[in-house]
């Protein structure tokens, strides 16, 4: 077994290093910035300085601010106290000068962009549910028992589209082995779906002749719990075990023509979701994502029609976003064969998550 890297000191404590450069790099493709727009630039971040902290600051009162920040160089390894004599008491020593009394935390968080970037992230884990056509073997069910309604639900190609042939360390991903029609991880204990037919286990009534509906169903609500408790499991323990921030990106199609689930299929290529609760990435993580795929050229939906994303129970912090793909960009619903756009779309949807990973 390969030994670990053993990280290094500074890695260990982030605190121990800290370092205030944010601001010193030039802009990409800006040789200088005139005075002018150096002006307006500050201006604008001592606005924004002034409502993290909650006080109106003079001029100079914000430029001893900014020169004292863009001039701290990283602090000497002293373990805990390295955020006290790096950067606690600088600072305060700048604003008492200055007649400020408050405000180091504040504008600790308000510029150390680089070591607290919530718009980067250290891993990605791709949860695909709806991607399988197969069955249990004890279920003596298999894909040529569904009808053609049943079988546009499948989110076919999906772990191919979405998985990178070499994950590597940052990107991680959990497949549901089996068909949605069996068992539909995705939804939730006591959905409101449950009533259609349409929960963990699918359930439908078929007409069979005028006189006879022949209820459909191809697990028992054990059968399907049970795989659906086993993922649910396994996928809270990815989380769990995942180091530094993680985005989990919850992997979909949708089908361009009339079905069960979208009785009026949307126009639209690609649909990006999110929860409104604490898994909700940070808007700019959003548009970025939004901005990237319309840049392509795809026409892009806002949590509409789908909205959500898959998130799980477990005791640490992540974001969850969603992603659905139109079908027809990719393959043809009759024949279920991939199209010619097949491998433009997977090259498009995997250089996404460089965009979405922190870089070393």
């Amino acid at each position: 077994m390969e030994k670990k890297k053993e990280l290094a000191w500074e890695e260990r404590h982030p605190y121990g290093n800290l370092s205030y450069h944010t601001f010193l790099n030039d802009f990409e493709g800006v040789s200088s910035l005139q005075k002018t727009a150096t002006k307006v630039a500050l201006r604008v971040l001592k606005h924004h300085l002034e409502e993290a902290m909650g006080l109106e600051l003079t001029d100079e009162q914000f430029m001893a601010i900014f020169f004292k920040v863009i001039n701290l160089g990283p602090a000497r390894p002293l373990g805990a106290l390295s955020f006290q004599y790096g950067f606690v008491v600088p600072m305060q020593k700048t604003l008492q000068a200055h007649d400020l009394h408050c405000g180091v935390n504040e504008i600790f968080h308000f510029f150390n962009v680089r070591n607290f970037d919530n718009r980067r992230y250290n891993n990605l884990l791709l949860h695909v549910p709806h991607s399988s056509t197969l069955f249990p073997v004890e279920s003596k069910v298999c894909f040529d028992d569904l009808d053609d309604e049943e079988r546009l639900l499948i989110d076919y190609y999906t772990d191919e589209l979405f998985i990178p042939e070499q994950t590597g360390e940052k990107i991680d991903a959990i497949v549901f082995p089996y068909c949605r029609l069996f068992c539909d991880v995705e939804r939730l204990v006591n959905d409101p779906l449950e009533k259609e037919g349409l929960g963990i286990s699918y359930s439908r009534w078929v007409e069979e002749d005028r006189y006879r509906e022949t209820l459909r169903s191809f697990s028992s609500m054990s059968s399907a719990f049970k795989l659906y408790s086993d993922f649910h499991t396994e996928a809270s323990l990815k989380l769990i075990e995942a180091r530094g921030n993680i985005l989990l990106i919850d992997c979909h199609s949708f089908s361009s023509v009339p079905n069960l689930l979208n009785s009026n299929p949307p126009d639209i290529d690609i649909c990006i979701g999110y929860n409104d609760d604490e898994t909700r990435p940070n808007k700019v993580v959003i548009g970025n994502i939004v901005q990237y795929f319309k840049s392509l050229g795809y026409k892009v939906g806002i949590n509409t029609p789908f909205s959500n994303s898959k998130t799980f129970s477990v005791p640490s912090k992540y974001h969850s976003v969603m992603i659905e793909i139109n079908k027809k960009l990719y393959m043809d619903e009759l024949t279920r064969e991939k199209s010619g756009g097949y491998n433009k779309l997977k090259q498009d949807v995997q250089s996404l998550y460089w965009k979405l990973l922190k870089t070393e």
